[in-house]
């Protein structure tokens, strides 16, 4: 998420919740997603871990330590115990791919999967597609769709050009080795809006991190119409119908007031029981737990995203 910096994402869990939350909101969708921390690949600058580390699969909350496979299995079985069916992977660092999937699998989770860009540009995310291709080697029945790159144009690692041509790529290494489903990308809705020219005719789905906190005008209530609103807008972006997902949004239950967005446990259930009527069964939330390794930002607020207790 954003707001001066850029606290990378984490993991996110698509699915359908078969019981309400614990807030006792009632939800118009049953589909959604809620991110979770497993599988962060992330250069943050003055992150609490240093500007260049590489944070991974499901680091404890208050370190950036590689969390083991016996805790990661722990943490699945709680998000498959709420209701989702899949989990997303923003890379493939610490193991990830083999502790998530193994730990996913007994439940009948789907797997979103990430290739990371980072400081160190495009070539350096070729690995994680390797590391796809070799772990699954050729069944990607658990596979739901891969994501490359998280805002990698905002955050100055490539230029749209530069995506748009690894996406094609990717593609193409992928279907030779069997993938079918669908790639993407996701960046601020700005961001991809200067640069679809570029990459429209490379992502099967359109997806963008919509995060209504980062706009001072809009209150906690307001949060699922401006989702909303934003994902109407983003269908347009490129032509020919393709579906549009929102793949990181949330509201922080601390911090500073941005304007009229205040931060807040009851703002935070508020917003996210907004957002999930609106444009649940398309938009990510973040995050599972706070995650206190990171830095604390601008508004004192990048900690504190977790809601996984607001979910049954």
């Amino acid at each position: 998420m954003k707001g001066g910096l850029y606290a990378l994402a984490t993991a996110v869990l698509l699915g359908t919740v078969a019981a309400g939350p614990t807030n006792e909101y009632s939800y118009a969708r049953k589909a959604f997603q809620a991110l979770m921390r497993v599988d962060e690949a992330a250069a943050v600058e003055n992150a609490t871990c240093g500007p260049t580390t590489t944070y991974s699969t499901s680091y404890g909350a208050a370190t950036c330590a590689c969390m083991t496979a016996s805790a990661i299995a722990l943490d699945v079985a709680s998000i498959a115990a709420k209701g989702f069916s899949s989990i997303r992977l923003y890379s493939t660092d610490c193991d990830g791919l083999s502790a998530v999937s193994s730990a996913a699998l007994p439940h009948g989770l789907k797997l979103v999967l990430g290739v990371y860009i980072s400081d160190a540009g495009i070539a350096d995310a070729q690995d994680q597609v390797n590391d796809v291709i070799s772990h699954f080697d050729g069944d990607y029945s658990m596979v739901e769709m891969v994501v490359v790159g998280n805002e990698a144009i905002f955050n100055n690692y490539c230029s749209g050009a530069e995506l748009a041509a690894f996406i094609s790529s990717v593609k193409a290494t992928l279907q030779a080795a069997g993938y079918t489903g669908p790639v993407t990308t996701t960046e601020p809705m700005s961001t991809l809006r200067a640069n679809t020219a570029e990459l429209c005719d490379v992502l099967d789905v359109v997806g963008a991190n919509i995060h209504a906190f980062f706009h001072s005008d809009i209150t906690a209530a307001q949060a699922g119409a401006f989702v909303s609103a934003s994902m109407d807008e983003l269908a347009a972006y490129c032509p020919g119908d393709k579906a549009v997902w929102n793949l990181e949004t949330g509201w922080p239950g601390a911090g500073a007031a941005n304007g009229q967005a205040v931060p807040g446990q009851q703002e935070q259930q508020v917003a996210i029981a907004a957002i999930v009527a609106a444009a649940g069964g398309r938009s990510a939330i973040s995050s599972f737990v706070n995650e206190l390794w990171k830095a604390e930002g601008d508004l004192g607020v990048e900690q504190s995203w977790g809601c996984g207790h607001l979910f049954g």
